[in-house]
C-alpha cells in the first residue's frame, strides 16, 4: 500500500510496522494480547478509517510500544481527519458555551453553583461590599452573569476595569449593585499605582453594594490596600472545584433542556477527568461543546469525546485545526494576535488582555483570521474589542506556551512600543513623545527580527523617531560648523584688538568646550551605531576619545556601560578551599548573600535540568565545600556544587517554601520562609541534615523580601503591607524583635548597612530611601536617591557602609557615594542587563559591584572608568585610521585613545 500523503495511511504504516517489531505476531496472537477480535485489529491497521482511541492503545500495548506516544499521535491524527462537523442551518442553540463564561443571557443554562449562589446573596443580603475569589477557570464570571445577575432584582451594572479603563469616574454607582468581574485586570492593565488606588477607593466608598470576582492569585495584590483588606474581612467567597454531583448537573442538565441525551459512559468518564481539578470548568465545557457536535442522532458519546480530544486536548485540538488552516501569511498574523491578546505574568501566571480593534491594522486577512477564530470559539469580539475567550487556551494550547516563552523580553518590547505609540497618536503625534536613545535602538532592533509583524502605527512611531534622530544628529554636525567658524572669527579679533586678549581668550575656551561637548556627544551616539553594526573595536575607540575630549558624567556612563557589556560572568573551574575566592580580573570577592561563584553558566543545571525554573537563591563557601540553595515549587533545596558541573541536591525542604538564603557567616545559618509567613532559623553546619532552631515569634502577614547585616546577627524582613521588622539573631536559638519601621510607602527590597544602623529601602517606581536605624523602634527617613526609572531589583552595601549598588529592572546597576548618608549621590550609572537579578553587593575593589542572578550566573560591573579604559583597549586589534579619525572628529588632531 502506498502510504502516500495521507495521515491516517501514514498513521496505519506505522501501525504495521510497530507489529513487525515486536516479532511479527499474526492478528489472532495479538488478539489474545489485546482482548479483541483479530479483526478488529486488522482493520485498525488497514488504513481505511481511523480506529478508536482504545483499539489503537490496545493494539499499542500488545506490541510493546510507547502508549502516551501513540495516544498525542492518535489525538493529533483524529484533529486532521476527524473535523469539526459545520454547523447545520438552523441549528438549535448549543447547550454549552464552551471556553466563553456564561453571560446574562444565558442563564437559563447554567447549572451547578445552586447552594454557592444562595451562599453569595445571603452575604450580598447582609454586607456592602463582597468579593468572589477563585482560580482561572473556577467559574467565577458565569456565577456572577449568569448565576447572580439575573437572580437580583433592581437595577445592576456588570462591568470589568478593562471595560472602564481603570477610571472611578466611568463606573456607573447609581444602581442598587455593581458587580465588577475581572477585578484582576486593575493590576494586569493600569501600570499607574495612584490610578490603580482611586479606581479601589471609589468602589470602597461607592453608594451602592460591590460584588467583585477576582483571581484567586492575584490575593496577595488586592492586599497592598489596607482599606479593601478592612471591607473583605469576613466578606469573601472562595469558589472551589465542583463536586462530582454538582459536575453531573453540569453536564446533565443542559443536554436535557436541549432534547438530547448522554451516554452514562461519558458521564462517569466526564466526572472522573474533572473532580478536584482547580479551573477545568472551561476546559470540560469547551469539551462538551465540542462533543455536542459530533453527537450521534440525539446522543452525546464517549467516542465523539475522544474524537474530540477530551478535556484535556479539545482546546488544543480545536486551536491547532483552526490554526493550520489557515493561509501561511494569515498564521502569521494570527501569532501576532494572539501574542498581543496575552500579558505577561510577572510573578504571576499569564492573563488574557482585551485588545482594542484600533491596535490592528483594517486589513481583510485581519479580519478574516479574526472571524475564524471567533468562529472557534477562541476569541471574543467586540464592536471595539477581541480577547481570549478564556485564559484556559493560554495554559493548553502547546503553540501558544511556546510563542510565549520563546522570546518574553521582545514581547515587552512590543507592548512598551504599542503603548508609546499610542500616547504619541493621542497627543497628536506629538515629537517630543517619541523614542530616543537606547529604547529606539531596542525596538529597531526587535522590528526588524523574522516573524515580528508590527501595526501602521508602530510603524510610523519608529520611522518618525529615527527621522527625528537623524535630523538631531544632522544639527549637530551644523552646530560643530559654526562653533569653528566662532573659533576663527574669534581669532581674526584677536590679531585686530590685541586689547581684546583676555576677553577673546575667555570667548575661545567657552566655545573650544562647548564644541567638544557637542562633537564628544555626536561621535558617542556614533559609536553606538557602530556597536550595533558590530564594529565594537573601532566603537570603543571612539568612545574613549569622546570621553577624553569631554568628561561628562553621561560619557562616563556610556564608557562604564561598553566595558560591561563585554565582561564575562564570573568563572571558577572548580570551587576553591577556604580563603579569598577571585573573579576573572583577579579581585578578591567575598562569599555572601549576594555573590555566586560557578563555573561560567553551570547553575543553568540548577534553573533548568534539576528546576523547572530560574530560582538559585544564594551561594555559599564553606570548608572547602560549596554549597547553593534554590526556592522551587514543591520543594526547596540545598546543592552541592563542589563539583559545579555535576551538582548534587543534598537536602530538600517538604513544606511550601517561598523564599532561602544562607547568612553570610560561612554556612552555618541558614534562613527559609514557608507558607509565605513562617520565617524559620536552621543550623546549616551539616547542610544535608539542616536542624531547625528557631521561628521568628508572632511574625504576621506575608514575607515579601529579607535581608541579614554583615555578620549574620540581625535580620530584616518586609512583609506584604511594607513593614519592615528587625531581628537579633544574636541568640539563633531564640530570636527577638529589635525595631519596627513602616512609613506608609512601597517597599520592594532592602539591605542593612554592615553595622546595622542605617537600613536601605526601595520601592516600584525606582527611589531608595536611607533610613537611620540609631533607635530601631522610631526609625528617622535621612535621605531619598531617584534615579532608577523601574522598580529596583537589588541593593548592597559596601563593606566600609559608604558606598550602595543598586539594580534596576530599567536594566541599569548603580553606584551611590554615602560618605555624607543624608546627601547620596549617584556615582556612575551601568546600562546592561538586569532580568533575573535578586543580589547586589562589592568585590574587595572598592569601585566593582557584583550581582547575581536566579539562573546562577554573577556579573561584575567595574565603576572605575580608568579601569575601564584600559580593559577597553585590551580588545582593540588595531588603532583608528585618519580618515576614520577625520570622518567623526573633522580638525581636531589625530590622537589615538590607545596608541
Amino acid at each position: 500500500m502506498d502510504v502516500g500523503d495521507s495521515p491516517l495511511l501514514k498513521f496505519a504504516a506505522d501501525l504495521r510496522s510497530l507489529r513487525d517489531k515486536a516479532g511479527g505476531h499474526s492478528y489472532r496472537q495479538l488478539g489474545a494480547r489485546a482482548h479483541y477480535s483479530a479483526t478488529t485489529l486488522s482493520d485498525a491497521a488497514g488504513g481505511r478509517k481511523l480506529p478508536s482511541l482504545a483499539v489503537t492503545l490496545a493494539y499499542v500495548r500488545a506490541c510493546e510500544g510507547d502508549v502516551a506516544e501513540w495516544e498525542d499521535r492518535w489525538r493529533r491524527v483524529a484533529a486532521e481527519v476527524l473535523p469539526t462537523p459545520p454547523a447545520a442551518p438552523g441549528e438549535a442553540h448549543p447547550p454549552y458555551a464552551g471556553l466563553a463564561p456564561y453571560g446574562t443571557a444565558d442563564a437559563e443554562w447554567f447549572f451547578g453553583r445552586d447552594r454557592i449562589l444562595e451562599d453569595l446573596e445571603a452575604r450580598i443580603a447582609s454586607r456592602r461590599f463582597v468579593a468572589v475569589f477563585g482560580a482561572s477557570g473556577a467559574g467565577k464570571s458565569s456565577l456572577l452573569r449568569a448565576g447572580l445577575v439575573p437572580r437580583l432584582p433592581g437595577p445592576t451594572v456588570l462591568t470589568t476595569p478593562g471595560e472602564v479603563d481603570v477610571r472611578p469616574d466611568k463606573l456607573d454607582l447609581g444602581q442598587d449593585l455593581i458587580v465588577v468581574d475581572q477585578f484582576e485586570e486593575v493590576f494586569t492593565l493600569c501600570p499607574d499605582a495612584g490610578q490603580r488606588a482611586e479606581f479601589v477607593d471609589a468602589l470602597l466608598t461607592a453608594p451602592c453594594r460591590v460584588v467583585l470576582g477576582v483571581r484567586a492569585d492575584f490575593y496577595g495584590h488586592c492586599a497592598q490596600y489596607p482599606e479593601l483588606v478592612e471591607a473583605l474581612a469576613d466578606g469573601q467567597l472562595l469558589l472551589g472545584p465542583m463536586g462530582p454531583e454538582e459536575l453531573r448537573q453540569v453536564i446533565m442538565q443542559p443536554a436535557v433542556k436541549a432534547s438530547c441525551t448522554v451516554e452514562t459512559a461519558l458521564v462517569s468518564r466526564l466526572i472522573a477527568d474533572a473532580t478536584g481539578q482547580a479551573g477545568v470548568l472551561p476546559l470540560m465545557s469547551h469539551a462538551l461543546l465540542e462533543t455536542w457536535r459530533r453527537r450521534r442522532g440525539t446522543t452525546l458519546t464517549v467516542a465523539g469525546y475522544e474524537a474530540a480530544g477530551g478535556i484535556h486536548h479539545a482546546i488544543a485540538q480545536t486551536a491547532e485545526r483552526t490554526f493550520t488552516s489557515l493561509e501561511k501569511h494569515q498564521r502569521v498574523l494570527a501569532r501576532q494576535v494572539f501574542l498581543r491578546l496575552t500579558a505577561l505574568g510577572d510573578g504571576t501566571e499569564d492573563t488574557k488582555r482585551r485588545l482594542p480593534r484600533a491596535e490592528l491594522d483594517a486589513d481583510v486577512d485581519v479580519d478574516v483570521v479574526l472571524d475564524r477564530l471567533a468562529h472557534a470559539r477562541l476569541l471574543t469580539l467586540d464592536r471595539d474589542t477581541v480577547e481570549i475567550a478564556h485564559e484556559a487556551l493560554i495554559r493548553s494550547w502547546p503553540r501558544l506556551r511556546n510563542w510565549l516563552a520563546t522570546d518574553r523580553d521582545g514581547l515587552r518590547t512590543l507592548r512598551q512600543l504599542t503603548e508609546a505609540a499610542a500616547t504619541w497618536d493621542s497627543l497628536g503625534r506629538d515629537p517630543d513623545a517619541l523614542y530616543r536613545g537606547s529604547r529606539l535602538d531596542t525596538a529597531l532592533e526587535w522590528a526588524q527580527r523574522d516573524g515580528v509583524r508590527t501595526s501602521t502605527r508602530e510603524r510610523d512611531f519608529l520611522a518618525e523617531s529615527l527621522a527625528a534622530r537623524d535630523l538631531e544628529r544632522r544639527q549637530a554636525h551644523r552646530h560643530t560648523r559654526r562653533l569653528r567658524q566662532l573659533v576663527a572669527l574669534l581669532l581674526v579679533l584677536l590679531v585686530l584688538a590685541s586689547g581684546a586678549v583676555v576677553l577673546t581668550f575667555r570667548a575661545q575656551h567657552q566655545a573650544a568646550t562647548e564644541r567638544n561637548i557637542s562633537v564628544a556627544r555626536y561621535v558617542a551616539n556614533e559609536a553606538q551605531s557602530l556597536r550595533d553594526a558590530d564594529q565594537r573595536g573601532l566603537a570603543n575607540q571612539m568612545l574613549i576619545a569622546a570621553f577624553h575630549l569631554s568628561s561628562t558624567d553621561d560619557l562616563r556612563d556610556r564608557v562604564l556601560s561598553a566595558h560591561a557589556a563585554g565582561a564575562p560572568d564570573l568563572v571558577s573551574r572548580s570551587v576553591p578551599a577556604p580563603g579569598p575566592v577571585l573573579g576573572p580580573d583577579g579581585a578578591q570577592v567575598p562569599v555572601a548573600r549576594t555573590t555566586v561563584i560557578a563555573d561560567d553558566r553551570v547553575f543553568q543545571r540548577l534553573g533548568g535540568r534539576l528546576t523547572p525554573r530560574d530560582s538559585v537563591t544564594s551561594f555559599v563557601v564553606t570548608q572547602a565545600r560549596a554549597y547553593a540553595t534554590t526556592a522551587e515549587s514543591p520543594d526547596a533545596r540545598i546543592w552541592d556544587v563542589t563539583d559545579a558541573r555535576e551538582p548534587v541536591p543534598v537536602h530538600a525542604f517538604t513544606g511550601p517554601v517561598t523564599r532561602i538564603a544562607f547568612a553570610p557567616t560561612g554556612g552555618r545559618l541558614l534562613v527559609t520562609v514557608e507558607g509565605a509567613t513562617e520565617v524559620k532559623v536552621w543550623d546549616a553546619s551539616t547542610p544535608s541534615e539542616p536542624a531547625l532552631l528557631s521561628v521568628l515569634p508572632n511574625h504576621p502577614r506575608f514575607v515579601n523580601d529579607f535581608a541579614f547585616n554583615a555578620d549574620g546577627s540581625v535580620l530584616a524582613t518586609v512583609d506584604n503591607h511594607n513593614a519592615v521588622r528587625l531581628w537579633s539573631l544574636a541568640d539563633p536559638r531564640a530570636p527577638r524583635q529589635i525595631g519596627f519601621l513602616h512609613d506608609g510607602e512601597d517597599v520592594s527590597t532592602l539591605a542593612l548597612h554592615p553595622g546595622g544602623h542605617t537600613v536601605a529601602l526601595a520601592d516600584a517606581n525606582g527611589r531608595i530611601r536611607l533610613v537611620d536605624l540609631t533607635n530601631p523602634w522610631a526609625p528617622k527617613r535621612l535621605a531619598t536617591a531617584d534615579g532608577h526609572a523601574d522598580k529596583v531589583l537589588a541593593l548592597g552595601f559596601r563593606s566600609d557602609g559608604q558606598a550602595l549598588a543598586s539594580a534596576g529592572k530599567d536594566d541599569t546597576v548603580r553606584l551611590w557615594d554615602l560618605s555624607d548618608r543624608r546627601r547620596p549621590v549617584q556615582r556612575g550609572r551601568i546600562s546592561g542587563p538586569t532580568d533575573g537579578v535578586y543580589g547586589a553587593g562589592f568585590t574587595e575593589a572598592s569601585d566593582t559591584v557584583v550581582t547575581s542572578n536566579a539562573d546562577g550566573t554573577t556579573r561584575l560591573w567595574a565603576f572605575d572608568v580608568d579601569t575601564a579604559v584600559k580593559e577597553l583597549c585590551k580588545t582593540v586589534e588595531e588603532p583608528i585610521s585618519e580618515d576614520e579619525w577625520r570622518r567623526y572628529f573633522g580638525g581636531l588632531d589625530y590622537r589615538p585613545p590607545c596608541a
